[in-house]
């Protein structure tokens, strides 16, 4: 039997039967009504709340520079935890889907603290790294905020002017000097953002540098106001 000439819903029931679906981050079997992470992964990762340092020395951060006015985070990001393995696959391995699951929880979580924006802006990826990736998971994680708020998903206003090298082993300084003018602004940016409030999305923030990079550039094409938003932050 050819399973390639199955109708697509066949084929993917017939493929789950003799591969089950498993979680991505704890690699157990997934119940049927669980889509790539399982709930028990999905309630072991610790949550943001306002109280904590960390959220509040990279809300501090943020603001301080002047380009920020707010901070929204779901998740805390901890080695070998679940959230991990979550945005590793998001990452590298296309689990698309997840990017736009953790953009819903973001967008769940800015309805319950009932913050306005009028637009959502995802941090770019440089055209080199987008065209290796096949997609930017930053957008993917803007997607699904915009299914919860109802709120336009906007690309043609900021980009990354430069390919910057991966920020992972840097030192916070390092972080700050490799993200000095890494993004631009489009011509026509200044019609899309002036008056406007920004929800600026990324997947993880760590010392703030890249956000507040982009932030920069869309201030100074008018918008009024920028909240940052991440699935994570991390140490």
């Amino acid at each position: 039997m050819n399973i390639l000439k199955l109708p697509h819903r066949l084929t993917s029931q017939l493929l789950d039967f003799i591969y089950p679906p498993v979680c991505i981050a704890c690699n157990k079997p997934l119940p049927d009504n669980e889509l790539k992470v399982c709930t028990e992964c999905w309630n072991k990762i610790p949550q943001v709340t306002k109280q904590l340092p960390i959220y509040q020395e990279a809300r501090t951060k943020l603001i301080t520079e002047g380009c920020i006015n707010d901070l929204i985070s779901c998740f805390i990001f901890e080695k070998e935890g679940p959230f991990q393995h979550i945005v590793h696959a998001l990452k590298y391995k296309e689990y698309k889907s997840v990017g736009i699951e953790l953009g819903k929880r973001v967008g769940a979580l800015i309805k319950i603290l009932d913050i306005e924006t009028d637009i959502i802006i995802p941090v770019p990826l440089h055209r080199i790294k987008h065209r290796e990736r096949g997609y930017n998971q930053s957008e993917l994680i803007a997607r699904g905020i915009s299914s919860v708020l109802g709120k336009p998903v906007i690309t043609n206003a900021v980009y990354r002017a430069r390919n910057t090298q991966t920020q992972t082993q840097l030192t916070i300084e390092e972080r700050q000097k490799n993200m000095e003018d890494a993004f631009k602004t489009f011509d026509n940016a200044s019609k899309i953002l002036t008056g406007k409030s920004c929800l600026l999305v990324d997947d993880v923030i760590t010392t703030g540098a890249t956000t507040i990079s982009c932030a920069k550039e869309i201030i100074s094409a008018g918008a009024t106001t920028i909240i940052s938003a991440s699935a994570a932050l991390a140490q």
